[in-house]
């Protein structure tokens, strides 16, 4: 099991050791006492078959390796099983990404800097204390220099606005080291070169590859967590497309509500969730059932767990449950989609726009302002920073800025429970060449209070994927916009209202996009947009929601 960073981080090895199992603990390449140089997720393919097959080999060893942990750890899962290690039997890869381009570094190719800019950084003090210690430096020359390097730390909320994005910022020095940032951190830069997915994201894709994976996995994340949407792509990737009927038939998914996260102790404003019901012993009896041999029934066991969110009436004190079933997305689903119509003026949650599952589209379209250097500010949402982040938080206040359309449905009569993916489709014109749209699906509560369920971003030119080539749009013209803002497990109780906001940013959770058709990383120049949602027979404009009925679900495989 790999490790990372300064500390120790991963799967504790004590439930390991206590159950008969050897523990080891890899520190990846080029951190803590590793050697060679830090090049993340590169590295970890090639790093990561040669220890499982070293392991395999050893005296002490019956030649069957398994694998647990996540974030970044299962990353060091994912590479090299798809190389299918020969004595590779089973991996547990939580909370991480299946494509690296599309949601890690970026969602649909805009960059995350809330979370990429803080995580790139991370690893500058480890990278402090081993170049310092490798010239033979004194305990006080390093300790400066780690103090030198917390007092930047604290101007990171100053880096987030630079502009140029990839900018000078970088090429600050840390005290008197000698060492930038950039020289410490190179992979920001590296990520800030390729913002088209090309060769370099091709290598380390994991979705191209679940073909050669061979043995099966245990899958778990996280409602609100970063890597949500990753977790359930590997999930469905595995299923579907894994090389060996053993890893197909054997790949299991488990979601909770915050994966990186943690609302089950009720920060200030959050909904808090109660405590995690998912099974805590189920790693283990996976590993048990697939590396030792054991007869325990994991193979009998719904190969989908889903922890399903019961917001409240009123307050912010939530519940959850968890509901089995055969296969994700859930067999019997029904999509319901949401129109939007308005009479022109859906600015504001004050605004006329309105959600509809049985009038179609209509009513002229709406316009805002969007301003990059007035973005609209993060309110919770998948991102692992502070700030809001991992969490469902009360979207009011960015709903009474004019540069955000919201677009609420009537009261509901009946529960309906939302579980699978929620897409968004509508048309969208603006003044500029190229843009970004954000979506946000809302769960608004009697009392008022309004949570974030799902939410996500479109950059215009890569409106057909994240993986096809860049096109600008031409300003003036209507384009058909199709976003997967994400999947959920929640109810939507009675006297709850579905909410749809738009506008243009999500700052600083995405980068924003400076409107030019430019270089977003490497210019500085900025543009202000009109933007405009259409909504009527011709441009037709909705959100789909998943329902399902869990009376017809009975969990067995």
């Amino acid at each position: 099991m790999p490790s990372c960073s300064g500390t120790a981080v991963g799967a504790p090895p004590s439930p390991w050791v206590q159950n008969n199992y050897v523990f080891i603990a890899q520190e990846v390449r080029g951190t803590v006492r590793s050697e060679g140089l830090f090049n993340p997720f590169f590295q970890e393919g090639n790093d990561g078959y040669d220890v499982i097959e070293w392991a395999a080999a050893q005296p002490w060893s019956n030649g069957k390796v398994g694998l647990t942990s996540g974030s970044y750890l299962g990353v060091t899962q994912w590479q090299p099983a798809k190389s299918a290690p020969p004595h590779l039997i089973a991996f547990t890869p939580a909370i991480t990404a299946s494509d690296y381009h599309d949601d890690w570094v970026g969602r649909n190719a805009v960059f995350d800097l809330l979370f990429n800019q803080s995580w790139g950084l991370l690893w500058v003090p480890d990278q402090i204390v081993r170049r310092l210690q490798a010239s033979g430096a004194p305990q006080a020359q390093i300790n400066d220099a780690l103090a030198a390097w917390n007092a930047l730390e604290a101007q990171n909320g100053a880096w987030y606005s630079a502009l140029p994005l990839a900018g000078n910022w970088g090429d600050t020095s840390i005290g008197t080291t000698g060492f930038t940032i950039r020289q410490l951190a190179p992979q920001i830069w590296d990520w800030y070169a390729h913002p088209t997915y090309d060769p370099y994201w091709a290598a380390i894709d994991v979705e191209p590859n679940y073909g050669a994976v061979v043995v099966p996995a245990l899958i778990s994340g996280g409602w609100y967590d970063l890597f949500s949407v990753g977790t359930l792509r590997n999930y469905e990737g595995m299923r579907s497309s894994a090389g060996s009927e053993v890893a197909r038939a054997g790949t299991m998914l488990v979601m909770d509500c915050c994966g990186h996260g943690d609302a089950t102790i009720g920060l200030p404003g959050e909904v808090n969730w109660g405590p995690i019901k998912t099974d805590p012993t189920l790693t283990l009896r996976f590993m048990d059932h697939y590396v030792k041999g054991v007869a325990n029934g994991v193979d009998r066991l719904p190969h989908v767990q889903l922890t399903v969110l019961v917001p409240p009436d009123t307050g912010t004190q939530g519940d959850t449950y968890i509901f089995y079933a055969k296969r994700y997305p859930v067999p019997g689903t029904t999509y319901t989609r949401y129109n939007l119509s308005s009479g022109g003026s859906a600015n504001t949650r004050l605004g006329d726009g309105v959600l509809d599952s049985e009038q179609s589209s209509e009513g002229p379209g709406d316009t805002f302002i969007y301003d990059p250097r007035n973005p609209v500010p993060t309110m919770g949402g998948n991102d692992a920073v502070s700030g809001g982040g991992l969490s469902a938080v009360d979207q009011s206040p960015v709903e009474l800025r004019n540069d955000v359309l919201v677009y609420t449905s009537a009261p509901l009569a009946d529960t309906l429970t939302v579980i699978g993916p929620i897409t968004v489709h509508f048309w969208a014109a603006s003044s500029a060449p190229d843009t970004d749209f954000t979506a946000k699906l809302v769960d608004v509560h009697p009392d008022g209070y309004a949570h974030n369920v799902v939410d996500r971003i479109v950059r215009a030119r890569y409106r057909s994927g994240s993986k096809s080539p860049p096109q600008l749009i031409t300003p003036g013209r209507a384009y058909e916009y199709e976003v997967h803002l994400g999947d959920t497990a929640t109810e939507f109780r009675p006297g709850h209202r579905f909410r749809l906001e738009i506008s243009s940013s999500n700052f600083p959770h995405y980068a924003r996009n400076l409107n030019t058709g430019r270089s977003n990383e490497d210019t500085s120049q900025i543009v202000v947009a009109k933007q405009t949602i259409l909504h009527d027979r011709e441009h037709p404009s909705y959100v789909e929601v998943p329902t399902v009925d869990i009376q017809d679900q009975n969990g067995e495989e």
